[in-house]
């Protein structure tokens, strides 16, 4: 495996509410000593499928020789009824309608509430930083070549990030969907604190599909979600 510098913010992988933020970031490289709950030294890998199943977080640790290793942790019984709240607000936005938006993405297109009437919306929120966001860009690769003639489907990647650190990120890994930076407060809005997060929005306004995380299938998730919505 190459070296990758991820910054993992667990509070956002474990879909608490909290607003990303820089000095708040554990960064893991594939160097990074990941220790589970007993003990035992796990890959990157196996940390993404922990932190994906939602039931634990993360601390920074050394050890008696003062080597710095990450521990996982499991989330208590009320972190646990928080997280389940955050994802009953969620599901608010099924069957309902997104708050207004008005956003630029690189290329300075428009896509606002107003011009993606008629037409089905396909947002996907994100940051450069996060595992599953990175593991699930080539399915919806795959889900924006198949779609992306159909004049009547609108593609955007939302994150609260700003632009060069994007083009960065862009050197090593291939996001084919419009990118819109620095929309924090939309992010923050849609997506709950919880990243990646893809949400599908009907021709009529209203929200087809909420999905969160990245999870294996999830493009075969998202093109079900767009054929529905046609």
């Amino acid at each position: 495996m190459k070296t990758l510098l991820l910054t993992i913010i667990y509070t956002i992988c474990v879909m608490t509410a909290a607003f990303p933020q820089e000095e708040n970031a554990i960064q893991i490289t594939d160097k990074t000593i990941i220790k589970d709950i007993d003990g035992t030294q796990i890959s990157i890998d196996d940390f993404v499928i922990l932190m994906d199943s939602k039931e634990y977080s993360i601390e920074p640790k050394k050890d008696a020789n003062g080597a710095a290793y990450i521990q996982i942790v499991q989330l208590t019984k009320n972190q646990l009824n928080n997280n389940a709240k955050v994802a009953s607000r969620i599901e608010e936005f099924t069957g309902g309608t997104l708050p207004p938006f008005y956003l630029f993405d690189s290329n300075e297109n428009v896509i606002s509430t107003e011009n993606t009437k008629g037409k089905v919306v396909v947002f996907n929120f994100w940051f450069t930083s996060c595992p599953p966001c990175i593991q699930e860009l080539p399915e919806l690769n795959e889900v924006y070549e198949k779609y992306k003639n159909n004049k009547e489907i609108v593609f955007a990647a939302i994150t609260f990030e700003r632009a060069p650190k994007i083009e960065k990120f862009l050197k090593n890994y291939d996001l084919k969907y419009p990118i819109v930076p620095q929309q924090g407060g939309f992010s923050q809005k849609v997506s709950r604190g919880s990243y990646p997060t893809n949400v599908i929005v009907k021709k009529d306004g209203t929200v087809q599909e909420y999905i969160s995380g990245g999870i294996k299938g999830i493009g075969k998730q998202i093109e079900a979600a767009i054929e529905a919505a046609l």
